[in-house]
């Protein structure tokens, strides 16, 4: 099992991050992943600092944050994963990641041995900030904004659209980038290069000159990173798209794009059950077709297209019907809610994440194709 936590030694008042492998120097990622992660401050930022007690302030919190989160979900999950989900897939296959926002933190925790990780979501794409153009009180500032736009990962597990919207559309924190940054960070991991593309018409990836910001331009940030202790180079596409049937027809090239991945397992979780319509089937249909398993909460794809001569259903924790936030009646799935009560081999669910965080009736379901 893996250790999550990092060494955090206190010497003459300030905090430092101990790492036995040295980064690369010239990544300007690398470097602002290291400085929102608060293990050190880049030599353009630290050159325009003549007080540095907003940094040690900084450390502090994402020190004892990162502590609480990893001992009590954290390290639970990857306990739950190598004994439930590690032993039935296979684990170097892509991980594909509909509806996933900048939450690379618990689909690594889940599926930590791929070398390719699809992203899928509406929020922008991003970009780091210029700190050689901040000031003191500039940088300061946005370290407040960026400790403020991961708020809802710590508590609920899961990023809140609308808060996205306004956490990552504005002109301190841009786009997902950053967020996905600092969670590498946090899980030592060393960036390795980035850049942005597109998927043209043909399905192939191109290099892109510049950010149109239009979901049908199948535009995506591309992130190559290892672990600390690795020599093996991973990646990681967030495409801005419109997964919805409407935005895969006005981007045939991309649809294309992720019916030629191949095989992958999925993951889902709080994805608004916007799986349950109509108007995802084509999303829908490309994972069930192309997925060797899925895990997924209730929000992912309803338990009606499991059929018992293809999927293999484990499930766990307890099922119960939606919170208030999505109101809809039909969200609720009886089939499913009768297998929970009847199933011999229901298991409980140590760890909470999802949307009935409050309360921890959460659940997972594990579907491992036939």
């Amino acid at each position: 099992m893996k250790n999550h936590l990092f060494s955090f030694v206190i010497f003459f008042g300030l905090i430092s991050i101990s790492f036995s492998q040295e980064t690369n120097p010239h990544s300007i990622y690398e470097e602002f992943a290291r400085f929102v992660s608060g293990k050190e401050i880049p030599a353009l930022v630290r050159e325009k600092l003549n007080d540095t007690t907003f940094w040690v302030n900084y450390q502090k919190k994402i020190i004892e944050d990162w502590q609480n989160l990893d001992s009590t979900r954290l390290k639970v999950i990857v306990e739950w994963r190598e004994t439930e989900i590690a032993p039935y897939i296979t684990e170097n296959l892509p991980v594909f990641y509909p509806f996933s926002g900048p939450d690379f933190l618990h689909c690594w925790s889940f599926f930590p041995n791929s070398d390719n990780y699809i992203f899928l979501a509406q929020e922008m794409l991003g970009k780091i900030p210029d700190f050689s153009k901040m000031n003191q009180k500039s940088i300061s500032e946005y370290l407040d904004k960026f400790y403020y736009s991961i708020r809802d990962i710590y508590m609920r597990s899961y990023f809140i659209t609308a808060r996205m919207n306004t956490d990552l559309h504005n002109e301190k924190i841009s786009g997902v980038l950053p967020v996905l940054l600092f969670f590498m960070s946090m899980t030592n991991h060393e960036i390795i290069d980035v850049k942005y593309e597109y998927v043209d018409s043909k399905a192939e990836i191109k290099p892109l000159a510049r950010i149109s910001g239009r979901f049908s331009a199948s535009e995506c940030v591309t992130i190559k990173f290892k672990e600390y202790n690795s020599n093996i180079t991973k990646t990681l596409r967030y495409f801005r798209c419109d997964l919805s049937n409407d935005g895969l027809n006005a981007a045939p090239g991309f649809k294309m794009y992720l019916e030629n991945v191949g095989d992958f397992n999925t993951y889902v979780k709080s994805a608004s059950y916007l799986l349950h319509y109509e108007t995802f089937s084509a999303i829908r249909n490309i994972i069930l077709k192309y997925s060797k398993s899925i895990l997924q909460d209730d929000t992912g794809i309803p338990f009606k297209y499991f059929t018992a001569d293809k999927w293999e259903v484990r499930i766990y924790g307890k099922y119960v019907k939606p919170i208030a936030d999505f109101p809809n009646p039909g969200l609720f799935q009886k089939d499913l809610d009768k297998y929970y009560h009847e199933s011999e081999n229901l298991k409980s669910l140590p760890f909470s994440i999802g949307y009935h965080w409050r309360s921890g009736d959460q659940n997972q379901l594990f579907i491992i194709r036939k």
